[in-house]
């Protein structure tokens, strides 16, 4: 039987993407660093709903679900989420019904839409947290483009009026609804079925059931004062590059507040799955991709860029016009100056000299460098892996050291190719 006062999970993304013309799927847009919906979803998370469901459109149903699959969001027996298909676009209040068929019969429902990726756990947590009924509002400078949000004298919710329907006066209102609901789900499945599509859209809208449901049960709204930022939704590049800007800051205030310095967070670009310890210093212009560990008190930049798969432990330095993907560097390490280090392995205390590139494409594959502990590697050598440099040896400056050539340890190579000196006798 089910509970009527579990919490469930609906989110709307059936949308055709029209506005912002790229030709894929905006759920599926970057956004620093993750799918502009796995946002919508980490906000979701620690709510521990009961069953979530998304409504998908059938254009773009393959590539989102395909995507779901690969992070682990949906599988199609018992998965974490169901997918509801909404046939045509005929309004929110159409795309929660279709959502409605796979979701309990019971229970409170939060709805949201897949193109909010700026709200925070902490708002819909205090949502959730409401005894009945909810709505998210919230107060905007320019409230164009949403439903305005009107009340009775009593200060009970009186109705919703979509920005298409609005007179001159109602566009006034700052208060707008964020399109975030708690709703009980009876009550929703009965206002849903009696409701008609009589407006200047000839859609069927979610928000005449849920201000229905909302004054029979004596709902409230939850209005966030100062809240426009986090309920934006991502409907054109143009809001999608503000929504960028505003996830990148809040993720640099993160990183600062755990320890890290930041010299100008205006040229810094971080990306959420980045680990990077206290104590380290990113120089101005750096680009750290998700999926990047950096230890404590380590140095980073300027104009630097780490890709995925980059480590750095404690105290190693990456410098100016520096470029790493899948490239460790030991405690101690440093590549100063204008290189590329792809799929390689840097030992404690090594030094990597200026114009130094592991060649680890072959144009088929991708291979390793290894570089041992207190290497010096001379400046413009090119390591064509597979390749091992050893401890405590140095490559000359110019030097191209061939794949399968290996550099013994404490041993000196130059040239191209690179060979071996014979000690001074």
């Amino acid at each position: 039987m089910a509970d009527s006062s579990a919490l469930h999970v609906l989110v709307l993304a059936g949308g055709n993407s029209t506005r912002t013309r790229t030709g894929g799927p905006k759920a599926l847009l970057d956004l620093c660093g993750l799918p502009l919906l796995e946002h919508v979803f980490r906000a979701v998370d620690p709510l521990g709903a009961g069953q979530h469901a998304i409504v998908l459109g059938p254009k773009h149903r393959e590539p989102i679900e395909a995507w779901m699959n690969k992070a682990g969001r949906h599988v199609d027996a018992g998965g974490q989420w169901s997918i509801a298909i909404q046939p045509e676009a005929r309004g929110t209040g159409d795309a929660v019904a279709c959502g409605l068929e796979v979701l309990p019969q019971k229970g409170r429902l939060l709805i949201l839409c897949g193109d909010t990726p700026l709200l925070s756990p902490e708002t819909l947590q205090t949502l959730a947290d409401q005894d009945g009924d909810a709505l998210l509002t919230a107060l905007c400078q320019d409230p164009t483009g949403y439903g305005r949000v009107l009340y009775e004298e009593s200060g009970r919710i009186l109705r919703i009026v979509e920005e298409a329907d609005a007179d001159e006066e109602i566009k006034q209102v700052g208060e707008i609804n964020a399109g975030v609901y708690v709703l009980d789900i009876a009550s929703l499945r009965k206002a849903l079925a009696a409701a008609d599509n009589d407006n200047a859209q000839g859609e069927f809208y979610l928000t005449d059931a849920a201000v229905e449901i909302l004054r029979s049960n004596e709902g409230v709204c939850v209005c966030l004062e100062d809240g426009e930022a986090e309920i934006l939704g991502v409907n054109t590049l143009q809001q999608h590059a503000t929504a960028q800007y505003l996830l990148r800051e809040r993720r640099l205030d993160e990183l600062m507040t755990a320890g890290v310095i930041i010299d100008d967070p205006n040229t810094t670009f971080i990306e959420y799955d980045v680990e990077i310890g206290p104590g380290t210093r990113i120089h101005p212009c750096t680009v750290i991709r998700a999926g990047v560990q950096v230890g404590a008190g380590c140095e980073i930049g300027p104009f630097a860029q780490l890709r995925v798969g980059t480590q750095m432990a404690e105290g190693s330095v990456i410098g100016n016009f520096v470029e790493t993907k899948n490239a460790s560097l030991a405690a101690g390490a440093k590549a100063k100056h204008l290189t590329y280090l792809g799929d390689a392995e840097v030992g404690e205390r090594a030094n990597i000299g200026c114009g130094t590139i592991t060649a680890n494409y072959d144009g088929k594959n991708k291979h390793r460098t290894e570089i041992g502990a207190r290497a010096f590697i001379g400046s413009g050598t090119v390591l064509v892996a597979p390749v091992r440099v050893g401890a405590g040896a140095m490559t000359a400056a110019g030097s191209v050291v061939l794949k399968g050539r290996h550099v013994e340890d404490d041993s000196v190579v130059a040239g191209v190719p690179a060979r071996p000196l014979k000690p001074v006798e």
